[in-house]
């Protein structure tokens, strides 16, 4: 790419960090501290031009809509300096880039998705996917310590994890682990349709053809997908006790979600 459009696109990536800065540090509605203003605005995506917002949710398909949905929102070319993780250098919005974020939540002409998932399902899936010796990455170390473990020298089995997310106030938790209900803001926001995990790959095609229709026949970016689903597993991993740990830790999300013990 020549000179000048690569300075223009950081000019414009600078500007939209600005933006989100301001965002974060003044008081607003979407959070009453910064961190929890940062994670609101970090978590929901906002395409104007094709008129929708969705909140991403770890654990549910959440690389693979993402992935998608940016690509599609970039014409299949994401711009340079883009990184997953720096929302500011992506095509689709954040609540910090829109002037009137207000207006725009409420636009009932705005769709807005997300996709949830059976509780014991996310937490088997977040277990193999970041605690299982085989799968632990760099990330593994902080995880740990958030849940009050020495990973230098303590050991997680699934029981482990469970019970130190039941001593967790959400606020403090893990978006890996958070409940799916204050992930998704479902106190903010007026969701048109929540997806089921398993319905994912069907609606999302609907999705990308109704607001993209010039790329229908386009597969889904998959991302970190598992070759066993963890809604397979959950006799392997739970036992009665954490059963009752899982209830009572996403209550809110059996109950508003519909799921079944």
């Amino acid at each position: 790419m020549p000179l000048e459009p690569r300075i223009a696109t950081l000019l414009d990536n600078a500007a939209r960090y600005a933006r989100r800065s301001r965002f974060i540090l003044a008081p607003n509605a979407y959070g009453e501290t910064p961190l929890l203003r940062a994670r609101f605005n970090d978590a929901v995506f906002v395409s104007p031009a094709r008129g929708f917002l969705f909140a991403s949710n770890e654990k549910v398909a959440n690389s693979t809509m993402r992935a998608t949905l940016q690509a599609l929102e970039g014409d299949g070319a994401l711009p340079p300096f883009y990184d997953p993780f720096k929302r500011w250098t992506g095509p689709l919005r954040q609540p910090s880039d829109i002037s009137d974020f207000t207006s725009t939540l409420g636009d009932p002409a705005i769709y807005k998705f997300c996709v949830t998932r059976h509780p014991y399902a996310r937490l088997i899936s977040c277990y193999r996917n970041k605690f299982e010796p085989s799968a632990r990455g760099r990330g593994f170390p902080k995880m740990m310590r958030q849940l009050g473990f020495d990973p230098r020298k303590d050991e997680i089995d699934f029981g482990k994890f469970v019970a130190a997310i039941a001593r967790q106030n959400q606020r403090d938790m893990n978006p890996h682990w958070r409940p799916q209900y204050y992930n998704v803001f479902m106190d903010l926001i007026a969701y048109d349709e929540v997806i089921p995990y398993e319905d994912f790959a069907t609606r999302m095609s609907a999705l990308v053809e109704r607001f993209y229709p010039e790329a229908a026949s386009q597969s889904l970016t998959s991302a970190n997908r598992q070759v066993t689903n963890s809604g397979q597993l959950v006799e392997q991993y739970f036992d009665k006790s954490s059963k009752a740990l899982a209830r009572d830790i996403y209550a809110t999300d059996f109950e508003r979600f519909g799921y079944a013990d």
